[in-house]
């Protein structure tokens, strides 16, 4: 079977100078920062993740802390979501734990698996006449209020899960929640909507990137069928004629894609991350200057796990499953989640 692999960068190219555009400039020449998505942190080891190596998460996630910690002039890391195999306390401490070893700011949202996963199955056979009845299925996992009280000052200020922060002077990071427990598909509130055009307007003179868990534009065309139309917000043209109204958002970052794809619409940069625990993973590193835009993502495996967990993507109902059978589909899955090692956005592209 074929197999990609190496360092993927992205970079943002994200002049801000265009004549009568209105934005901000990018602050100073140049600005990087790391996104880590689906790193499906584990401490216990009965927690499953589909496609995810749960069973090597901490190895993964503190090689990540590590390589991120020697990066040349890293600004700061982006947590996109699913840091969690399963939302449980001892995976949360040890989780946030490793990452408190970063030397740079690290912000964080909500991904899909940080919070309760439902109410678990009922057992296949009922209770025999005269036994006690079982109680009822609890729901499984910390609430997601405890994810939010835990990262309080990584984005997160009080008990809402969508948040703004200036993480540089001339730069703002918004953060979205677009996660509603129990359900796959993503919503952003009429509440949470109002905020962000309120805070956007506010922060005119800030240059904004946008993260949000569910993509906000479909990335590929499986995005736009029944197959993974859970990876979008259901409100997304509602949320993008929103960041249409501000020329200063410049990028929005997702975070459940777990591939890195991008495209430009209008004046706004749409990229997706690969996933830290499912192949090929890797975090992404983004790189801005006044002139272009550069995205890249980083694999932190070795060799023979990253064998491993491309053999499970391609065992996988939910990421292999939606291609044709046979080789030719193994080729265009692997192509997927392990491809767009590199690419390039010019000005003109970004900022018209």
């Amino acid at each position: 079977m074929p197999r990609l692999g190496g360092l993927i960068i992205a970079t943002i190219l994200v002049g801000l100078m265009a004549a009568g555009c209105g934005a901000p400039s990018v602050p100073r020449d140049r600005i990087t920062f790391a996104v880590v998505c689906g790193s499906y942190y584990s401490a216990t080891p009965d927690a499953a993740v589909e496609g995810a190596m749960v069973e090597d998460s901490e190895t993964l996630l503190a090689k990540a802390v590590a390589d991120l910690n020697k990066a040349k002039d890293l600004d700061f890391v982006i947590l996109a979501g699913d840091l969690l195999a399963r939302a449980e306390g001892l995976s949360l401490d040890r989780a946030k734990s490793i990452l408190e070893g970063l030397r740079m700011p690290y912000y964080a949202i909500l991904g899909g698996s940080d919070g309760p996963a439902g109410p678990a199955k009922e057992p296949a056979a009922r209770p025999a006449a005269g036994a006690a009845a079982a109680s009822a299925p609890a729901p499984l996992g910390l609430s997601r209020d405890a994810i939010v009280w835990a990262f309080q000052g990584h984005g997160f200020s009080g008990p809402e899960g969508y948040w703004s922060q200036e993480v540089l002077p001339g730069l703002l990071l918004v953060g979205l929640d677009t996660v509603r427990p129990g359900r796959r598909e993503g919503h952003v509130s009429a509440r949470q909507l109002e905020w962000l055009d309120r805070t956007l307007a506010a922060r005119g003179d800030k240059s904004v990137i946008i993260v949000a868990y569910h993509e906000l534009m479909p990335l590929h065309p499986l995005d736009e069928g029944a197959a993974w139309q859970h990876k979008l917000v259901d409100n997304a043209a509602a949320v993008r004629q929103v960041l249409e109204k501000h020329p200063n958002v410049l990028a929005v970052l997702a975070g459940n894609c777990h591939f890195a794809e991008g495209r430009v619409s209008g004046r706004i940069m749409y990229l997706s991350s690969p996933s830290l625990a499912v192949w090929p993973l890797a975090y992404l590193l983004v790189q801005l200057t006044p002139k272009q835009a550069e995205a890249v993502w980083v694999p932190v495996a070795p060799d023979d796990l990253a064998r491993r967990a491309q053999d499970r993507l391609l065992r996988s109902p939910e990421y292999r499953g939606v291609f044709p059978p046979g080789e030719d589909g193994d080729t265009t899955c692997v192509r997927l989640f392990g491809g767009k090692k590199m690419e390039v956005y010019s000005l003109p592209a970004i900022r018209p």
